[in-house]
């Protein structure tokens, strides 16, 4: 059995949860953390004319590796081995294949928690994970934090 844990992360709240809860299972159970963040190229063809698109990956590539930071400062905090890695592609697709990668034994990432909702809902990537996961994969809601 590994003794990895991966949490994907962006710079939203809901994916801090997400890691502040993959954190505490690290340290309870002895296990390293590997933390990613996935850049959607795909995702600046969405908002076409809205803005430059070497100025949005390039906000995009600043918001990734501050929430990478962020991750890691509370692994050290805790005193849980941290790992990092920055992907670019289809964001399930690249969670997945860096969970293999690291052949992680637990998968944590978050609900989606969006403005105005009454409801938090799984979002497609999440789905995509535990669809497709050969491994658990821990589902962490916003709501419930402190």
């Amino acid at each position: 059995m590994s003794d990895v844990i991966l949490v994907a992360v962006n710079d939203s709240r809901a994916a801090f949860r997400a890691a502040e809860v993959a954190v505490d299972y690290a340290r309870r159970l002895g296990a390293s953390l590997r933390v990613v963040t996935v850049r959607d190229p795909g995702a600046l063809d969405r908002h076409p004319g809205a803005i430059d698109p070497a100025a949005l990956a390039r906000h995009a590539d600043l918001a990734a590796e501050a929430a990478l930071r962020h991750v890691a400062g509370l692994g050290a905090a805790a005193g849980v081995q941290v790992s990092l890695s920055h992907r670019s592609g289809r964001v399930a697709a690249e969670i997945l294949a860096e969970a293999r990668e690291v052949k992680a034994a637990l998968i944590v990432v978050a609900l989606v928690d969006r403005p105005g909702s009454a409801s938090p809902y799984i979002g497609s990537h999440t789905l995509r994970v535990l669809e497709f996961s050969g491994v658990p994969v821990m589902v962490v809601p916003l709501r419930g934090a402190s």
